[in-house]
């Protein structure tokens, strides 16, 4: 009764963005993208496409830009898509009920974001019926797709640095995201390991919120609790983490000697910065993500050949440069 109830709900958020038709071009190169059937020839006898677009959160910051770029991508191309949203409590699940759904409307190709490896089967049942799969952010391993990413370990790493540089001795806390998905380890670990390495000096306090604002909270309410004065810094594998984090710090009177880092580069966390309560986020490229995802979505539906990774690059965004990444990210339409 639960899945059956879980179906109705997923079907009532199907949202039809973009009118069927188009001009998109019918080449031969990339032999692996030729056998797709299920796009069809609108009345002056170009193909048309269906693309399924699977967004894991509605009420998410980051997702709602891409969702966005996804949207206004596809609109560019004269390609047709249909929205469903995961259900947070079954992420899997739900997952799995989208793909049917998709595969019912014989859409030519899915893109989704959020992913984990858990969400494999699913994306084999959809390539056995000859869709094409572009995923966005976290990977499922499922072979035989085409994924866009930014280097977590790496941009995490960057802020390691960063931090390392700008912090006084003492306690620095670890806001993590979910430890079982492959952003949060890479997140932890490039901002762990390199602060590490350069500052023998600080103690780390790990939080473990697995994305959850409310937990951050009251994670770092308990963290000033113990330690008071002796934090210096935070560092948060998302921007949520890091507005908790300045929350209870305001609270606490202790804003004026700790360093707060995000990292996502959302349109709050960007207002933050503008206003000196966030110190630093690692921007990632939002609307570039969604762009670039279905522009390959494109790029394989018409023949054509495409990476099968692509990472995009991230950056440091302080009260220096915040202004020049709100415009570079194409966050002007979303920053007040």
């Amino acid at each position: 009764m639960k899945k059956l109830l879980a179906l109705v709900a997923i079907f009532a958020m199907v949202l039809s963005l973009v009118a069927c038709g188009g001009n998109t071009s019918t080449s031969n190169a990339g032999t692996d993208t030729s056998n797709n059937s299920n796009n069809q020839q609108d009345d002056q006898g170009t193909e048309s496409f269906k693309v399924g677009f699977v967004c894991p959160e509605a009420t998410n910051e980051g997702w709602q830009v891409t969702a966005a770029a996804i949207e206004d991508t596809a609109k560019d191309l004269d390609i047709e898509i249909s929205k469903l949203y995961l259900d947070p409590s079954d992420y899997e699940g739900s997952f799995a009920l989208a793909v049917d759904t998709f595969i019912q409307q014989k859409v030519d190709a899915i893109i989704y974001g959020g992913a984990d490896e858990s969400y494999a089967a699913s994306v084999h049942k959809a390539q056995d019926e000859g869709i094409k799969c572009v995923e966005i952010d976290n990977p499922t391993n499922a072979g035989n797709l085409w994924h866009i990413a930014v280097d977590s370990y790496a941009a995490a790493a960057v802020a390691g640095e960063w931090m390392a540089e700008e912090l006084e001795s003492g306690v620095v806390l670890v806001i993590n995201g979910d430890m079982a998905r492959t952003n949060a380890q890479q997140r932890h670990d490039g901002f762990v390991d390199t602060i590490k390495k350069s500052r023998n000096d600080i103690e780390i306090h790990e939080i473990y919120a697995n994305w959850d604002s409310t937990t951050a909270l009251s994670g770092v309410e308990d963290a000033i609790t113990r330690y008071g004065d002796k934090i210096v810094g935070a560092f948060s594998a998302w921007d949520g983490g890091a507005l908790s984090a300045v929350s209870a710090l305001e609270v606490a009177g202790l804003t004026e000697n700790v360093v707060v880092c995000g990292f996502d580069g959302t349109p709050t966390s960007m207002t933050y910065v503008r206003e000196g309560k966030l110190q630093a986020v690692v921007g990632q490229p939002l609307y570039e993500l969604g762009k670039v995802g279905m522009q390959t979505v494109h790029t394989v539906l018409t023949g054509g050949t495409a990476e099968e990774e692509t990472l995009l690059d991230c950056s440091i965004v302080t009260a220096d440069n915040v202004e020049e990444f709100i415009k570079s990210a194409g966050l002007e339409k979303f920053v007040n």
